[in-house]
């Protein structure tokens, strides 16, 4: 449905089991994958940065000029595309027709809450009513229209004030979910795009901590759970989380939470037995 501010549209795909694409967005985009997603998608920009993907959520923007590759699982896909009008467009980006390549990346998973229920209220609105209301939809576009506007800003103040963004923040917690074994504080300065440096004075004036307690302490808490809820041995586990040996990482995992791996499954197994 088209407004004065843009387009609100509804878009079904059914790719095959793997979906390759490479675009160069025409108008300023915001798009929300709607259930079922697909999974596992990355992308990179072609032109910018060849080689470096990074992970895509279920909320990105898509700016316009800029190639995108993406690749990802295919199955079926239900897309809610807005897309605004040159003007608004032009306000939304603050007339910029370039991002850094940080800032980019951040737009392809945003989080946002509030932009999450505009759209799923925009949505309602074009499924409930026949035909919907098009003041209705104008009104959401607008406010769509500048929720993404601050969501860009902000992208663009933690880049200058050189603090970590949100979209940082996630991809180290995701890196360390699905990367073993144990990163190097290296690997994920990469990820973020900054130096080794930078990221270990950002990171402690962000959480409070230095990124190597983070890695260790996130390490600590994946072998904690699972002494206690799985059965692999002492050394597998010691391994998954990193360590070349089980006797460096009972040294660690005692030092860390005061007990010793063996007795934490001893305990867990008594309690268990215990009801």
């Amino acid at each position: 449905m088209s407004t004065r501010s843009g387009t609100l549209e509804l878009i079904e795909w059914h790719w095959p089991d793997i979906v390759e694409f490479e675009e160069v967005a025409t108008h300023l985009m915001l798009e929300q994958s709607l259930p079922p997603y697909s999974t596992d998608s990355n992308a990179e920009f072609p032109h910018i940065a060849p080689g470096q993907r990074c992970f895509m959520g279920t909320m990105f923007i898509r700016y316009p000029g800029v190639t995108i590759s993406g690749r990802g699982e295919g199955v079926r896909s239900r897309v809610l595309r807005v897309t605004f009008e040159p003007k608004l467009a032009n306000n939304i980006t603050n007339g910029l027709s370039e991002l850094p390549l940080p800032v980019l990346q951040s737009l392809l998973d945003i989080r946002s809450e509030i932009l999450r229920n505009l759209l799923r209220l925009a949505h309602l609105e074009l499924n409930r009513f026949d035909p919907p209301s098009t003041l209705a939809i104008n009104a959401y576009l607008q406010l769509i229209g500048l929720e993404t506007q601050r969501v860009i800003a902000e992208e663009h103040n933690n880049l200058a004030t050189g603090r970590l963004a949100p979209w940082q923040l996630r991809r180290i917690k995701q890196y360390l979910r699905e990367v073993s074994p144990r990163p190097t504080i290296e690997e994920l300065a990469k990820i973020c795009g900054i130096s080794s440096r930078h990221l270990q004075r950002q990171f402690s004036s962000v959480s409070g901590k230095s990124i190597s307690k983070y890695v260790e302490d996130f390490w600590v808490e994946r072998a904690w759970q699972l002494l206690i809820h799985s059965a692999h041995p002492i050394k597998t586990i010691a391994s998954d989380c990193g360590f070349d040996h089980a006797n460096s990482f009972t040294r660690a995992f005692s030092r860390a939470t005061g007990i010793a791996p063996h007795v934490l499954r001893q305990r867990a197994a008594q309690k268990i037995s215990t009801g």
